[in-house]
């Protein structure tokens, strides 16, 4: 908030890439309220966001469980709130967008609030990436739901993705243990 200031008795006027760099520092130190604050600032001094900047806001809210606040409180500052007045701005959520919402749903157990916004996104463009049919995989593993998490894995291949890293490894944990058999390692390969 210093640096704006700053540049303020200085006559400078700090553009998006400004904001959107200050927002995503606050995120990275922990500091959610400043990053909000700056964000707040970048909207009263006219300074229009861009979906880079949404995304690390939705991002930011998402990893620091302000989306949990949201869905509960329904605080317009926190991440649902924001992500359904993008279009009202003229920003089209992309799949950044999309996934860090998913992703947010899915950390939350909201897992039919997160197959709803996941069936938005294919409806409306843009179409999910790997790296969304694999948030909803794990979170369908996890769960210990097989028979959705297999459809979705077949969706996926049939759409031209794997699985990531970290589904891998989900699998092959659940395989060791025993929840899952070697037929859904054979899925994702």
């Amino acid at each position: 908030m210093e640096l704006l200031r700053e540049m303020s008795q200085r006559g400078l006027v700090g553009d998006t890439v400004t904001y959107t760099t200050l927002i995503q520092g606050f995120f990275q130190v922990g500091e959610c309220e400043k990053a909000q604050m700056v964000f707040k600032q970048m909207n009263n001094d006219g300074v229009p966001p861009n979906i880079m900047t949404y995304n690390i806001l939705l991002v930011g809210l998402c990893n620091h469980r302000k989306l949990e606040k949201a869905l509960v409180a329904g605080k317009v500052e926190d991440g649902w709130d924001l992500f359904c007045t993008l279009s009202l701005k003229g920003v089209k959520p992309d799949v950044v967008t999309y996934t860090t919402m998913i992703s947010g749903f899915c950390r939350k157990g909201l897992k039919e609030e997160a197959g709803a916004l996941f069936n938005k996104m294919k409806e409306d463009e843009p179409l999910p990436d790997s790296g969304t049919y694999n948030t909803l995989i794990r979170a369908h593993l996890r769960d210990g739901d097989k028979a959705a998490s297999a459809e979705l894995i077949r969706e996926m291949r049939r759409c031209g993705f794997v699985g990531d890293a970290s589904t891998f490894g989900l699998v092959t944990d659940m395989l060791f243990d025993g929840r899952l058999d070697k037929t859904f390692l054979e899925m994702l390969s």
